[in-house]
């Protein structure tokens, strides 16, 4: 099966260099950086009475890469996501992470130290803040969805499924189709404890219809680093994600890690570009 590329080259599997292909987009290797098209099937030799249908999946990816391209430039910069080199016809394109996917590095590397643990954690935590207030719901908030950088540093990436909410919105009682701000908090205690226990576990909100497990159904976390954390991002205790942030910031203190010492004294990335 052939591709099409946004400026209408076709191409296949074979001639290109792939770097991960999902449901609605292709990552191609682009000379040193990554860059992110829409995943749109070549349906020049597809049988007629199958095309309409086809055009509108091809059409549903395209609106969803110019959705991910608004956020971008809704959130602009911050240390936590992945860099943007630029957005353009061609798609996104974006710095390249040669050491993968955190769910990967969780499966094939040693595991990291406690101090190393926290700071990752308040990492995702801070990047997570960025998102909410620039009044974006994330949603698809899991291992594979972060990539580590060279110098162990993580980055978020793949924004397709968020929402932007309207800038004068209230994100915290804001709800898209059901998820909401503690639907993020709940996926991010997931991930939180993920990298606690060194393994991936996932537990989807989406895929329970918006409908969050009793803490007896969960994992129990009583002996575990960040107890309180996962527990209360898991039980809904937090009523923001700045909550949430300066919780684990006064945990992570106290557990002298060290872990705050990497990042600035407030919770908000630089250089914005709010649209």
């Amino acid at each position: 099966m052939s591709f099409v590329k946004p400026d209408g080259t076709r191409f296949h599997f074979y001639t290109e260099t792939f770097l991960g292909t999902g449901t609605n987009s292709i990552v191609l290797l682009d000379r040193s950086h990554a860059l992110k098209i829409p995943k749109v099937r070549d349906l020049t030799s597809m049988p007629e009475e199958y095309r309409e249908d086809e055009e509108y999946i091809n059409q549903v990816n395209r609106e969803i890469l110019e959705s991910e391209k608004a956020i971008y430039l809704r959130v602009g910069h911050c240390e936590g996501i992945a860099e943007c080199i630029n957005i353009s016809q061609d798609g996104i394109r974006l710095a390249l992470y040669k050491r993968g996917d955190l769910e990967t590095y969780i499966e094939s590397e040693a595991e990291v130290d406690q101090s190393r643990k926290a700071r990752w954690i308040l990492s995702i935590i801070e990047t997570m803040l960025q998102f909410h207030s620039s009044n974006v719901l994330v949603d698809d908030i899991a291992l594979r969805n972060i990539l580590v950088a060279d110098d162990l540093s993580l980055k978020m990436i793949d924004f397709g499924q968020c929402a932007l909410l309207p800038l004068d919105a209230d994100i915290n009682a804001a709800s898209d189709n059901g998820l909401t701000a503690q639907a993020d908090i709940f996926h991010l205690g997931c991930v939180i404890y993920s990298i606690v226990i060194w393994k991936r576990y996932e537990c989807n909100l989406f895929v329970r219809g918006w409908v969050r497990p009793l803490l007896c159904d969960l994992p129990n976390v009583d002996s575990v680093f960040c107890a309180d954390i996962i527990r209360n991002c898991w039980s809904a205790e937090y009523s923001s994600m700045e909550q949430l942030y300066y919780a684990a910031q006064e945990t992570l203190e106290q557990a002298n890690c060290g872990a705050t010492k990497s990042y600035s004294t407030g919770p908000f990335c630089e250089d914005r570009n709010m649209v």
